[in-house]
Formats: structure tokens, C-alpha cells, sequence
């Protein structure tokens, strides 16, 4: 990783972590289940986030996102959970945008 994608990185873990600690305030002061909240709203932030892309883009941002659902499930280590993972960033890399191997 480069210098300025480090960067980026820090700036985006930071951004989340804060959003995410504003998003459970809103809960609590709802009176709602946070964890239930913090996924619906992340849901509709990933579907806004798609939806704002250009149609050239759409489907590597998808991938992203998925990539990052991904890791979740790595992270977990449950083998009941690995069968239907996304395929993680260092899995697909050789694989086209047409999805069909090299």
C-alpha cells in the first residue's frame, strides 16, 4: 500500500468509526435496537452510494462492497459462513470485469 492509500485508509476508518458512533445515538435516542439500525442504515448508505455511481463504475463498486462484506465473514471464521462469502479482493484479482477466468 501506498503512502497516500494508507492515508485514505486512515481518513475512511476514521469517517466510519465516527459515523458509526453518530448512527447508535440516533438509535438509542429512538428507543431502537442499535445493532438493527446501524445495518438498516448502512444498507440504504450502500445502496446511495451505488446509485450515485456512473453506469462505468457500478460494477467494480459493487465488488467493493461486497469484498468488504466479505472480509466480515473471514474475520468470523465460521466455515458454515464460508461456503457463501464473496470471493475476498486477493481472491478474484485475476479475474475480469466479464467474470470469466483468464
Amino acid at each position: 500500500m501506498t503512502e497516500d492509500e494508507q492515508r485514505v485508509s486512515d481518513f475512511i476508518a476514521v469517517c466510519a468509526k465516527e459515523t458509526s458512533a453518530y448512527i447508535l445515538r440516533y438509535a438509542d435516542e429512538a428507543g431502537l435496537e442499535r445493532s438493527s439500525f446501524l445495518v438498516s442504515v448502512a444498507a440504504v448508505l450502500a445502496s446511495s452510494a451505488l446509485a450515485a455511481q456512473p453506469e462505468d463504475q457500478l460494477a467494480a463498486a459493487s465488488r467493493h462492497i461486497q469484498n468488504a462484506l466479505g472480509l466480515i465473514h473471514c474475520l468470523r471464521d465460521d466455515p458454515a459462513d464460508q461456503a457463501d462469502r464473496p470471493v475476498a479482493a486477493t481472491e478474484n484479482a485475476a479475474i475480469p470485469a466479464s467474470g470469466s477466468p483468464l
